[in-house]
């Protein structure tokens, strides 16, 4: 019985492989049909050349990019299925049906996965693409320019008192009263009143308790801009002798001390990084310049001149 069975699947399969794609009588294969006209693969492919034919050219392409570009995708692989579940999360906690967001969408689980893993691995080879990129003039610039030793400062902040929906006049009033307490608490500095102890009396900021201490930072750090200029200024020992405005409030910051600046060989990839994510931030189309330069790095040859002149012309854009 088994023998007879695993002969009548043999046959079927020999027999589903010999079937052959309908001809027409030009010679074309025949790609479907209806009453009074038949469609060939040649039909079917130039409309869908007209139509999606950069797309599907792009993604051929591209794919293959990736795959010798990347040595694994097995990070964006995980990126892609954390993302997918909080989506999955929120769907559902919100009272839809997964399946059905899926399906009115056009997808199913496993090519929403493969959409996003795609995506996720465009986006790391366009920053390998700039990270590859970055000059030597550049890293050597932004060494000179940016990279400080690490600065440890206490701060005392004094944020105006006001609400949300305050009128301007009342935001304006708040914000005087609170530069003139700041000048208050300098000249309370200028009569040799300790910074630690004005700073738990007066201090706005959730450092009040530990005297203004901060942690140490850099020009690189995630604070206000016009803060950290001015802890660049000052010295070690000094504090800054008018309020320093920023969307906080007022600040008055006293230097603890500096750190010597980094080799640049020691942070050096770290630079490249910066730079390379700023260069990615100033253009809103850095994804796709960088897939531009790297097709022409590994010479791309459109040979179909339709698709040629229109993937041309949406490229002149980058």
């Amino acid at each position: 019985m088994k023998k007879k069975l695993a002969l009548v699947l043999t046959m079927t399969l020999l027999i589903t492989g010999c079937v052959k794609t309908p001809k027409l009588e030009n010679g074309e294969d025949l790609f479907a049909s209806v009453d009074g006209k038949d469609f060939s693969v040649v039909d079917m492919y130039n409309e869908l050349k007209n139509t999606y034919g950069i797309s599907a050219l792009m993604n051929l392409v591209d794919k293959y990019i990736i795959s010798q570009e990347l040595e694994s995708t097995a990070s964006e692989e995980l990126q892609a299925k954390a993302y997918i579940a909080q989506m999955k999360n929120y769907y559902e906690s919100n009272g839809y049906t997964w399946s059905q967001v899926l399906a009115s969408n056009g997808y199913t689980e496993s090519s929403l996965e493969e959409y996003y893993i795609y995506n996720y691995e465009k986006e790391s080879v366009a920053k390998k693409y700039y990270k590859d990129n970055v000059s030597e003039a550049e890293i050597n610039a932004y060494y000179k320019d940016e990279i400080i030793g690490d600065i440890t400062a206490k701060q005392i902040l004094i944020s105006p008192k006001v609400e949300e929906n305050a009128s301007d006049e009342a935001k304006e009033k708040a914000n005087e009263e609170a530069y003139n307490k700041a000048l208050e608490v300098i000249e309370k500095l200028n009569n040799g009143e300790d910074f630690t102890e004005l700073a738990k009396t007066y201090s706005d900021d959730s450092s009040a308790s530990l005297g203004g201490t901060l942690a140490p930072f850099n020009k690189q750090s995630d604070y206000p801009t016009d803060f950290i200029n001015e802890a660049v200024k000052l010295n070690k020992d000094e504090y800054s002798k008018k309020p320093i405005k920023t969307t906080y409030g007022y600040h008055i910051i006293y230097i603890v001390s500096k750190d010597e600046k980094p080799s640049l060989e020691s942070i050096k990839d770290t630079i490249i990084s910066n730079i390379a994510n700023k260069n990615m931030e100033d253009n809103e189309n850095y994804q796709e310049t960088a897939f531009k330069a790297i097709r022409e790095k590994y010479n791309l040859n459109i040979i179909d001149t339709v698709v040629k002149e229109r993937y041309e012309q949406v490229m002149t854009q980058y």
